[in-house]
């Protein structure tokens, strides 16, 4: 809280505001000798950029202007938590669609590793048993050449005929001659499609072996893929997790200062009441049988009064809902955002009836402007930064009673203007200037 006495300077710490940025447009610069008929309107965000951390804590301290330091701190986190809440978990939850996709590819492509594996050992075994046929058939002619060989060739086997003792013998002979040379065919034969079966197995091995490769390397892309999202995951929830913690303390933190923004509040309507009973009897003394009619339902008339400074209107009059402890109240006047020190003129000609430090409003102006097509009409300035009048003092139109601070109850530089119709507060831009 920016509570301040005469000549201290407002001092604010960094809040750590985090993953959002807000559009709002900068407040227009303006002279202290200058002079505007109305507040400057506002820029048009979307011809603004990302704003800045010190956009931020300014747009914070204007909504937030009559409260502590500790509930705009607790106002920003939970605003930058709420509005990053809902992307974080939709990132989280991206994030683990995304892992659950990944993990099934990655399933799926480790089912068919273990599937090439599975033929490559099915086919390694064929293939080998392949080569031991050829090589026993292989042995098979041997042993028969050998034979042929070792018994004198074709002569011997001729002789064998001609040593036939009769035509049975020979028939016989004959017989076995045409067996041996049928079993070295058929020896023959056998190899040639042992030796066609295995370059046929070898080149279903190459292929199988080149898609185990290809199997693999999926398998480990899959899995590379499944750690990265599975690290993607974790850091999303960790996000989320702690967008929930951020929120949870700036709620601890608000309910904290609640108990010192309920007591300047009561101080504030202490004051305001004690005002309006004052201004209730000399209504009843100026106003005699009108004096019974209420302020608030007297239409506003607009011009009636000028604009004390050419800032903005950064909080309008009217109820509210406070954002995060839900109390809903009257905001009393119209906060006009403008710089520390810029002067503040008088909205009518009046005679100040009060000036002086109150702890919730600061250095505080108050100025009687008579009667005024039949109503009382008062007007009150408050967290200015130094007083330039005093009580009893005539002031005319426009004339510098004081100047923009952030005294009292205050988070930034503003003034907090206020209007009384008879004992009522009203909202001040009825009164102002429209347009």
């Amino acid at each position: 809280m920016s509570r301040r006495g005469p000549g201290r300077a407002v001092r604010v710490a960094v809040l750590p505001l985090l993953l959002v940025a807000l559009a709002v447009g900068p407040a227009p610069a303006t002279s202290a000798a200058e002079r505007s008929p109305g507040p400057a309107a506002p820029a048009d965000p979307a011809a603004t950029g990302p704003a800045d951390f010190e956009t931020i804590l300014a747009q914070l301290r204007e909504e937030f202007a009559e409260s502590s330091e500790a509930m705009v701190r607790a106002a920003a986190d939970l605003r930058l938590a709420d509005s990053a809440l809902p992307g974080a978990r939709e990132t989280a939850a991206h994030a683990h669609r995304l892992l659950v996709t990944a993990q099934r590819r990655q399933q799926r492509a480790a089912q068919r590793r273990g599937q090439a594996q599975v033929r490559l050992m099915l086919s390694t075994q064929d293939a080998e048993a392949s080569a031991a046929a050829v090589e026993e058939q292989r042995a098979r002619i041997g042993r028969l050449a050998r034979a042929a060989y070792q018994g004198g060739g074709t002569m011997s086997e001729v002789s064998m005929l001609l040593e036939a003792r009769s035509a049975t013998d020979f028939a016989e002979r004959l017989v076995a001659l045409q067996t041996v040379v049928s079993s070295q065919r058929s020896a023959l034969d056998d190899l040639r499609i042992e030796q066609e079966a295995i370059g046929t197995r070898n080149a279903d091995l190459e292929e199988i072996r080149d898609e185990l490769a290809a199997a693999d390397a999926q398998a480990q892309r899959e899995l590379r893929a499944v750690a990265a999202l599975e690290a993607s995951a974790r850091a999303a929830e960790q996000e989320v997790g702690r967008l929930v913690a951020t929120r949870a303390a700036a709620l601890a933190a608000a309910a904290a200062a609640q108990a010192e923004e309920d007591a300047a509040n009561q101080y504030r309507q202490l004051v305001s009441s004690e005002l309006s009973t004052q201004l209730a009897e000399r209504t009843r003394r100026e106003l005699g049988a009108q004096a019974d009619t209420s302020g608030a339902a007297i239409p506003g008339r607009p011009g009636t009064l000028g604009w004390p400074v050419p800032g903005r209107v950064s909080s309008p009059f009217g109820m509210r809902v406070h954002p995060i402890t839900g109390v809903y109240k009257l905001h009393t006047g119209t906060d006009l955002s403008a710089a520390c020190g810029t002067p503040i003129g008088a909205a009518r000609a009046g005679t100040v009836t009060d000036a002086g430090w109150s702890s919730a409003y600061g250095w505080r102006t108050v100025v009687s402007h008579g009667v005024v097509d039949g109503v009382l009409l008062t007007t009150t300035y408050n967290h200015q930064e130094r007083l330039g009048t005093q009580v009893g003092a005539r002031l005319t139109a426009g004339q510098t009673l004081g100047t923009v601070g952030s005294t009292g109850y205050s988070t930034g530089c503003h003034l907090h203007f206020e209007v009384y119709v008879n004992s009522s507060l009203v909202d001040p831009q009825g009164w102002l200037p429209q347009g």
